[in-house]
Order: C-alpha cells, then structure tokens, then sequence
C-alpha cells in the first residue's frame, strides 16, 4: 500500500461514532501524531475531553501518542479511541 493512499479508521469504544480519514486529503497526514489524530476525532464527532487524557489502541496495543501517524504500521488501520482511566 503506498503511504498516500493510506487511511484509517477511528471507533470509539462502543463503536457507535466512526471516522474515516484518508491520509491524503489534508484533514490528517502522515505528519499528524497519533494524538493529533485522536484530538482530531474527538473535535470531529464533538466528544469533550472532560479533562482526560485520551488514547488510541489498535488490535488491543495502546498507540504512542507521539508517534507520527506515517510510522504507525500499515497494519493498524482501525483504532479504539477511549479515555485514560485508572482506578485510584
């Protein structure tokens, strides 16, 4: 697959908000962080943050939040996005 026509997919975890982006059309690069790409999603389906932190995972593997999305492997093109929760 050629980076450019890379895309992926964003769930959240229910499952019931999805967001497609294709690489390519300028909303999300592979220049963008995983966690830009996270804070772009919750912007895009107007999720608030509730001041916590949020995060991607992709077949059950928590993404870097700052790793850029061109060196997510090509694998990983569905994310669970979902809070950070501890229980404390």
């Amino acid at each position: 697959m050629v980076a450019a026509e890379r895309s992926i997919t964003m769930f959240d975890l229910s499952r019931q908000r999805r967001f497609d982006a294709r690489l390519d059309r300028g909303e999300l690069t592979g220049r963008h962080t995983v966690g830009q790409a996270v804070e772009h999603y919750l912007d895009r389906m107007g999720i608030r943050d509730n001041g916590l932190r949020w995060t991607a995972f992709s077949r059950g593997v928590k993404l870097d939040s700052k790793r850029l999305i061109a060196d997510v492997p090509v694998t990983d093109t569905q994310w669970t996005v979902m809070p950070e929760v501890s229980a404390g």
